[in-house]
């Protein structure tokens, strides 16, 4: 298991929510990082038993090289960059609430590691390819799996904005205390919406710069916000283009929608922007029944953005159009994001209760950003399907734990102050 890196002991963290919250970092200008090689994030690779992907972003035209170790062997590959123009032109806001236009020409760099050591903490560098390296260089870190034991932080929908840069000093606290209330975490996993606009890179860069991020290995999919510009333009370059995600999606999904292994875990990683009407669904079924025939598990578990059910009301949202297909192969956890209250139902097959062995749990996770959290209403549907629903309202701050081992999966909620919110447990399947 790994052990605890971030910055806050829960003491700490829980002084910071009652009192000022920490601070995690500032703005970028108009012009974004200045620096040759920036945004620089850790995703899984197919199996992360021996595989991992890393995403970063260079000056155009020079050559990177990434120097990783597992702290006894230290590798080197070189990456040459593809030319980034997603995000040039793209109107957005300063963390003074000054308006801009982003105007952001990179090399865009996607590094496949493969051969790793199992169940090992590794650190890297990037660096120009002509650099000698300086004291200044940014360290990272990742874990791969192998541990029959493991723990991810699951944290969703804090929106980071600059102008409100509380909203991220909120969600970077909420995942300190993840850390410490769980004795340290292995990786991160979002259902999405990490920026308020996907397509102002200077948020992303933003993101990158925190050390929850530096730290871990995050996987994550593509939420609504992160598909748009503040303009309200809609592409899923702007995910797909920020992250190194396997490139193993249906056809027109690769590197957005895609799944991977941790452990003995698959997971899927859906794309909500891509599943709008009953004919998108049907690649989509077919690529995941392929995958699961062809990488059987002990855990299926299903992460998009949009909700199961309505937190707020229960209210049906997207659980209907998917159960069928979750009972037909054998989905154990089906985890989601988007409507910023927490809800959580039993074990379900054909919709209706079953014993945990036999179903599949559904859970809406909340908002982490202390300020679009909603209000709870009384039930209006699905109440026999409902186990537990949560907010704290507006300023709603919560996270997850997924507590992993070949018997079962548990996944805690937390508040921000570390108190246990509601647990429950995923059993494996005979």
């Amino acid at each position: 298991m790994k052990k605890s890196i971030c910055l806050a002991v829960l003491g700490t963290a829980i002084l910071s929510f009652a009192s000022e919250p920490v601070r995690y970092g500032t703005g970028l200008p108009a012009t974004g990082s200045d620096a040759p090689i920036h945004t620089v994030f850790t995703n899984p690779g197919e199996d992360c038993t021996t595989q991992m992907n890393l995403s970063f972003a260079s000056t155009p035209g020079i050559e990177c090289r990434v120097i990783y170790s597992d702290g006894v062997e230290t590798c080197t590959v070189n990456s040459t960059g593809t030319l980034c123009l997603t995000f040039d032109s793209i109107n957005s806001k300063l963390m003074d609430n000054t308006d801009v236009t982003e105007r952001h020409v990179f090399d865009k760099h996607r590094v496949e590691l493969s051969g790793l050591k199992p169940d090992t903490e590794y650190t890297y560098t990037v660096l120009p390819v002509e650099s000698s390296g300086n004291a200044d260089v940014q360290t990272y870190r990742f874990r791969t799996a192998g541990s029959d034991s493991w723990k991810a932080a699951v944290i969703s929908d804090f929106h980071h904005y600059s102008p409100l840069w509380r909203r991220l000093d909120a969600a970077m606290g909420m995942i300190d205390v993840l850390d410490s209330v769980s004795g340290g975490f292995d990786w991160v996993l979002t259902p999405g919406d990490q920026c308020a606009w996907g397509g102002s890179y200077n948020y992303w860069t933003e993101l990158s710069e925190q050390p929850a991020y530096r730290n871990y290995m995050w996987a994550g999919v593509e939420g609504n916000h992160d598909h748009m510009t503040r303009d309200n333009d809609k592409s899923d370059a702007f995910f797909r283009d920020t992250h190194a995600n396997p490139l193993n999606g249906y056809t027109g999904q690769e590197g957005v929608a895609y799944w991977f292994k941790y452990g003995d875990v698959l997971f899927f990683m859906l794309n909500n922007e891509a599943m709008r009407t009953k004919e998108s669904l049907e690649p989509v079924f077919e690529w995941m029944k392929g995958v699961v025939a062809d990488h059987p598990s002990k855990y299926v578990v299903v992460v998009e953005h949009y909700e199961w059910l309505i937190g707020t009301n229960g209210a049906n949202s997207q659980l209907d159009r998917f159960y069928e297909l979750f009972d037909s192969i054998g989905v154990d956890l089906a985890i989601s994001g988007n409507n910023h209250a927490y809800l959580r139902t039993p074990a379900l097959r054909n919709r209706v209760p079953v014993s945990a062995r036999q179903g599949t749990f559904y859970v809406v996770c909340p908002s982490s950003d202390d300020s679009r959290g909603r209000d709870l209403k009384p039930v209006e549907a699905n109440d026999d399907i409902i186990s537990m629903r949560w907010s704290e309202g507006a300023h709603t701050v919560g996270g997850m734990i997924m507590d992993v081992n070949p018997q079962r999966i548990v996944m805690t909620l937390y508040d921000r102050y570390g108190t246990v919110c509601d647990s429950f447990t995923v059993p494996a399947k005979p």
